[in-house]
């Protein structure tokens, strides 16, 4: 199970649908919009569509840990999604290098890596791994999962943002990052937490709003109590 405990069949299917969702908006654009600014500074959309390749390209090197692996870091879901800071610019720099290569192959070279992601994921859950070692660690299975699906979702939402073109992002995967979210910022702070208004919420739990823009994406749970102030926790990312 993942941090937040969601059905891992439910999980896997709507990675598939979220993925499959994002291919087929890419084949709306037209070229030109390939090098059109994003809402990221410094990021062009073919910047971010690189960079989703190379996301899905992390699920696919997964391997399952052994006991050579004992040493390595032990990952949840926060603490993944928190390690991005640590290479921010190396990220971006990455996914630009891959993005100078002629966009029709790049294209072609992102779908694959997604299929490549979503087959290796059906052989791992057939084999009836739970646990797997990537470059920043050991982490659960559905849990890296769930780091794929928040990319896909986020930067999604950039995209659609940032091009004026159907958003991309399915309304069950929204929904499922949005509940991982909150489960790490309910845990981290102790605070009973709601959502509102989802897509606020993941764009202020991923630094694309600052905590005074937060609207109403969050409420208290407790209905005797204001909003806590949780600028201290977020970003998450």
């Amino acid at each position: 199970m993942t941090d937040n405990d969601v059905d891992t069949r439910l999980l896997d299917a709507d990675l598939r649908e979220q993925w499959d969702a994002l291919i087929d908006w890419l084949r709306l654009l037209e070229d030109e919009a390939y090098d059109a600014d994003t809402v990221l500074p410094a990021w062009k959309v073919r910047d971010l569509l690189a960079h989703l390749g190379l996301a899905m390209g992390v699920l696919a090197s997964a391997r399952p840990t052994t006991a050579e692996d004992a040493d390595r870091p032990r990952l949840n879901l926060g603490s993944y999604l928190g390690s991005y800071s640590d290479n921010a610019d190396g990220i971006r720099e990455k996914a630009q290098e891959v993005a100078r290569d002629d966009i029709a192959a790049g294209l072609a070279s992102i779908e694959e890596s997604g299929d490549a992601a979503l087959d290796h994921l059906a052989r791992l859950r057939d084999a009836g791994t739970t646990n797997v070692t990537v470059r920043r660690g050991v982490i659960d299975l559905s849990t890296l999962v769930m780091t794929r699906l928040v990319e896909l979702v986020v930067h999604g939402d950039d995209l659609a943002r940032s091009v004026a073109v159907t958003s991309p992002v399915d309304p069950t995967a929204r929904t499922l990052v949005s509940d991982a979210l909150i489960a790490v910022v309910r845990r981290r702070s102790g605070y009973e937490l709601d959502v509102v208004d989802e897509t606020a919420w993941v764009r202020l739990a991923t630094g694309r709003l600052k905590w005074d823009q937060r609207g109403h994406a969050l409420r208290s749970g407790n209905l005797a109590e204001g909003l806590p102030d949780l600028s201290s926790w977020l970003p998450l990312l």
